[in-house]
């Protein structure tokens, strides 16, 4: 039985027993002599109940017919309805709504809004640095006035540091799955080119530290990081951080290109730092390894090599002996 159901049964019970009890005694009080002798106080002779007292527990009955059937009715009512029927239900549905609403508004939309608007900006400054750098060389290449290409220079240079300090500002609050290396990449031979080693530190430590990219990726992210070291006069650490680079692409005559690229770098940067020994001994793995190369690659790999070493002449460092091999 409903709840509602068996509360009304125990009124209408209650007040029936209470309707009884009252016209069977305290409405017939006269009927006892409070004043006479002991006799008085004799059981006064039944009384039939009147009419009244009959029609008056019709009532009862009635009412109580009447109350169970408006429970009855009530209790086949749906949630909705009631919830509608009641304004203070309405009102909390309706608090409840507008909690979770404010809760998702706050731990969820905002956070994630504010995080592409930081992914937006921080992608606005790698590409503005990138195409700056592209009208530098570019006018470079156009102009052959070294007072004009300085110039050049001097203006678009705040310009690349001021979109790097962009970029590292945003980096700061930005997850790594948001980042890709070759948005790193970028940063750092910015900073490397103009030669703040500190920030560009920081961006090579970020994009060493993703694993789940392609090998190429990874390489290169490996030979930046052995080009800073070598710059920060750490040449061991630099040195091993080519050969893993190489390593990386793996064996391959698809890979050999690569290899051979962050190879060349690699001797390149042990001569400007005096690594003589090493110098030489990665000079004719690199001319070994630039044999099997297409005539093109091995061109452009050659002339880079060359152009480098013949630079740095007369420094601590003799030309390799096979260097007209090349």
């Amino acid at each position: 039985m409903h709840p509602q159901i068996r509360y009304g049964c125990f009124v209408f019970i209650a007040q029936l027993y209470c309707q009884v009890f009252i016209e069977t005694h305290w409405l017939h009080r006269s009927n006892f002599n409070f004043g006479g002798a002991m006799s008085d106080f004799a059981p006064a002779p039944a009384v039939t109940a009147p009419p009244t007292a009959l029609t008056s527990t019709d009532v009862l009955l009635k009412n109580f017919g009447d109350r169970i059937g408006e429970l009855e009715k009530n209790s086949h009512k749906t949630m909705f309805k009631k919830l509608t029927e009641s304004a203070s239900a309405s009102a909390l549905f309706l608090g409840l709504v507008l909690t979770f609403a404010s809760l998702h508004s706050t731990f969820i939309a905002k956070p994630e809004a504010d995080r592409i608007a930081r992914l937006s900006q921080f992608n606005q400054a790698v590409n503005s640095a990138a195409k700056l750098r592209q009208e530098l060389i570019r006018f470079s290449l156009d102009s052959s006035t070294p007072q004009l290409q300085l110039a050049m220079a001097s203006v678009i240079t705040p310009q690349i540091l001021n979109d790097i300090a962009t970029a590292r500002a945003m980096l700061k609050d930005m997850r790594d799955e948001d980042i890709g290396i070759p948005q790193l990449l970028i940063l750092i031979n910015e900073a490397y080119t103009v030669g703040d080693f500190q920030i560009a530190k920081s961006f090579v430590g970020r994009a060493v530290a993703k694993t789940d990219v392609t090998p190429n990726l990874r390489s290169e992210a490996l030979r930046y990081q052995g080009k800073l070291l070598y710059a920060s006069a750490d040449p061991s650490k630099g040195r091993a951080a080519f050969i893993e680079a190489i390593n990386v692409l793996g064996d391959t005559a698809q890979s050999l290109a690569s290899r051979a690229y962050v190879l060349a770098d690699l001797v390149v940067a042990e001569y400007m730092t005096r690594d003589c020994d090493n110098g030489a001994q990665d000079f004719q793995r690199f001319v070994d390894m630039s044999k099997g190369l297409y005539d093109q690659q091995r061109l452009q790999l050659t002339m880079t090599v060359k152009d480098a070493l013949t630079q740095l002449q007369g420094r601590d460092c003799p030309v390799p002996a096979n260097f007209s091999s090349l």
